[in-house]
């Protein structure tokens, strides 16, 4: 679940494009990789998830691409073109959790990282996620 939180982290940079400048991000094939580390009174694995998904010039004009996002709420947001910072809080499958970050827009490349604290099962947790992305080429067919 919190690879699924990380992913969605980076999928609501790109979807919040729609309220403000729109992003220097090439439509296209992406191919966006996030590594979490955690902080916690019980030792947890570092994890990778690498992910493409395809981006279209209607996504990034019109938000359409963000990935569910339930239990998530945006609760501060600054987009430019060249990049975002936004916080987050989720509550999902006994988890709370508020989250920061900072995402920057290169084009064809995009890098950020997300900042999270929560309450789990577990006990309290910190969660630190480095995230990038690249263009890989056109969409498949």
């Amino acid at each position: 679940m919190i690879i699924r939180i990380a992913v969605a982290a980076l999928s609501a940079s790109l979807a919040l494009s729609a309220a403000a400048e729109t992003p220097n991000i090439e439509p296209g094939e992406w191919e966006n990789t996030s590594t979490i580390t955690f902080t916690s009174e019980m030792p947890i694995p570092d994890q990778s998830d690498t992910s493409t998904n395809c981006i279209t010039a209607e996504d990034i004009n019109s938000g359409d691409f963000m990935q569910d996002m339930e239990g998530c709420t945006v609760t501060e947001r600054d987009l430019r073109a060249d990049g975002m910072d936004y916080a987050m809080e989720c509550n999902n499958g006994g988890m709370a959790m508020t989250m920061t970050a900072s995402m920057q827009f290169n084009g064809d490349t995009m890098e950020g990282t997300v900042r999270g604290e929560m309450e789990s099962p577990m006990g309290p947790m910190e969660m630190n996620v480095t995230m990038s992305g690249r263009r890989l080429g056109d969409c498949p067919d």
